[in-house]
């Protein structure tokens, strides 16, 4: 049995000292109430860019948003993974990387001692992100850790729960607890909306994703509050124009919510006691990546190297 907690919380919008500090709060408040895990959502540090999908050009908070990022040779990331050792708590963080003042969508694990085991960023940033975000390297596919008094551990990033092939490289790496994180989230309002970048069609991709994988399933959004709204100017956004956006919950391998949901408007924890040997009994059944494939007939191949920007070669003599 192993207990997680899935944070539903608001950042501290555009200010990353104040984000870091509410972070290292919820680490410990995790561990105080005994998760062995604790998960954020897709970019909590510094909160989800939502003006980009009312207007893809605001250089002022461009600006802000590229200074409010984290790198990971940081004071920030250090004081988050000391919270992780103190507390003695693995964490898997999403956040916005800033990589010589590029930024990508990105999330990493920590393990209980402190220790950064798994980096990766969003391989495509969806429609609008790419206004702000960069691509991932081949290295990103790798996204999934051996974490200890946990398991395996993998993380994906909003819509790549929509991608097949992405999917079934992370399935191959046998995860067993998978985290899916979301930006805020807001409800179907019929034939004119998306539905699949609705609070109901994400929570449909990381269920879909569970039953595909059968792994438990820890999908993370986080809060918008008013303040947020006015901040970014998208009163006028048909996807971040309202208070709102917390959906947190838990999937079973099985595909079944095991979590009770919180109010969108509110924070707090979603906590969970997963019963590991499930995964054992579902897969019984199914193992898309075991006894349930046929790989003499379908098969994924896989490019991992990266391609720097500037690759140096011998001279030919």
């Amino acid at each position: 049995m192993v207990r997680v907690a899935v944070t539903q919380h608001e950042p501290v919008w555009l200010d990353l000292t104040g984000t870091v500090d509410k972070t290292c709060n919820l680490i410990e408040e995790a561990a105080v109430n005994d998760a062995k895990l604790v998960v954020f959502p897709e970019v909590w540090i510094t909160g989800y860019p939502t003006w980009i999908w009312s207007r893809p050009m605001d250089p002022p908070l461009a600006t802000t948003y590229i200074k409010n990022s984290l790198s990971y040779d940081s004071p920030e990331m250090q004081k988050i993974c000391d919270s992780a050792k103190k507390n003695k708590i693995a964490v898997v963080l999403g956040f916005s990387e800033n990589d010589g003042n590029s930024l990508y969508i990105a999330q990493c694990i920590i393990s209980a001692a402190g220790k950064i085991v798994m980096k990766r960023r969003k391989l495509k940033p969806t429609h609008m992100e790419r206004t702000v975000f960069g691509d991932a390297g081949g290295q990103s596919l790798f996204n999934v850790a051996d974490v200890d008094g946990v398991g395996k551990v993998g993380a994906l990033s909003c819509w790549e729960h929509s991608q097949p092939l992405l999917k079934y490289h992370t399935m191959s790496q046998r995860e067993q607890i998978h985290v899916a994180a979301w930006p805020p989230l807001k409800n179907h309002e019929g034939a004119e909306s998306h539905f699949a970048m609705s609070a109901e069609g994400c929570q449909t991709l990381s269920q879909t994703y569970a039953i595909e994988s059968a792994t438990f399933v820890l999908h993370c959004t986080s809060v918008m509050k008013s303040g947020a709204v006015e901040m970014m100017k998208t009163s006028d956004s048909p996807l971040f124009g309202q208070v709102g956006g917390g959906y947190s919950a838990i999937y079973g391998p099985d595909g079944r919510r095991i979590s009770v949901p919180i109010p969108p408007d509110q924070e707090g924890f979603v906590y969970g006691d997963l019963p590991m040997d499930l995964i054992l009994t579902v897969r019984h059944f199914v193992d898309a990546c075991g006894h349930y494939s046929r790989p003499e007939l379908l098969w994924l191949g896989v490019d991992g190297r990266e391609k720097p920007h500037v690759r140096m070669k011998e001279d030919q003599k």
